[in-house]
């Protein structure tokens, strides 16, 4: 294959772009026919989106396909009929991304519903961990700032990070949690956030704050917003979006 490539470069700088793209193209052919198993791929995740990590991975294996038709390189037929694989690729993706709107929309509608109607903090004891930091990227997105959930381990202990319309960044994370959140937890979360150079912050829990964590946060760029607090802020935003 070296000596390949330094032929096809001494025809000149085009035929070594186009034989290089041949080869590109051959090898990910040897790829794509697994292209089900990365798809789904994502049902084995323990955290995160799986429906939109699927239709994530189904876009990676389209640029692979878009490559290999490019490069004119024959995908091998390995585990499907090459024109049965492609028609089952194109609906499968298609199948992906209608059911990944659908689960976005039901999800928020369950979750919208859910906050809408909690009477006490108590009430949000019924949802997932990862759910409740749903609802956190909802209440922000109704204030109308940029929010987005990290949905991975692994992030330091960021549940959240929010964008600004003046630019800043915010990173939050949520505690649900029937108890006491203590002054431990605050302190090493203002470590975190100093680790991720943000402006500012905040820690949302469905329990209450330890009056010593309250008054070591008084002075810092962070926000102690406990159970009561979220649901009274959740209801004033979907009064001002109203």
């Amino acid at each position: 294959m070296g000596k390949y490539l330094v032929e096809a470069e001494r025809r000149g700088p085009m035929s070594f772009v186009v034989d290089t793209l041949k080869i590109v193209g051959f090898s990910l052919g040897l790829v794509f026919p697994i292209w089900p198993v990365v798809v789904l791929s994502p049902l084995g995740w323990r955290r995160g989106n799986k429906a939109r990590g699927m239709v994530i991975m189904w876009f990676g294996m389209f640029a692979c396909w878009f490559l290999i038709k490019a490069s004119s390189a024959a995908i091998l037929e390995l585990l499907i009929p090459q024109r049965m694989s492609t028609l089952l690729f194109f609906l499968t993706g298609g199948v992906l991304v209608a059911w990944n709107v659908v689960v976005m929309s039901r999800g928020r509608h369950s979750l919208h519903w859910t906050a809408d109607h909690a009477r006490r903090p108590q009430d949000l004891l019924e949802i997932s961990p990862a759910e409740f930091e749903d609802m956190v990227v909802g209440l922000y997105r109704l204030k109308g700032y940029s929010a987005t959930r990290t949905g991975a381990t692994g992030d330091h202990g960021v549940d959240v990070i929010v964008k600004t319309q003046s630019g800043q960044k915010w990173v939050v994370q949520c505690k649900r949690w029937r108890g006491w959140v203590g002054e431990p937890v605050v302190r090493d979360f203002y470590g975190t956030m100093q680790h991720e150079k943000a402006d500012r912050g905040v820690l949302v829990t469905t329990g209450t704050f330890s009056n010593a964590a309250r008054e070591w946060a008084k002075g810092k760029p962070l926000g102690l917003v406990d159970g009561k607090e979220f649901l009274r802020n959740w209801r004033e935003a979907k009064r001002a979006k109203a």
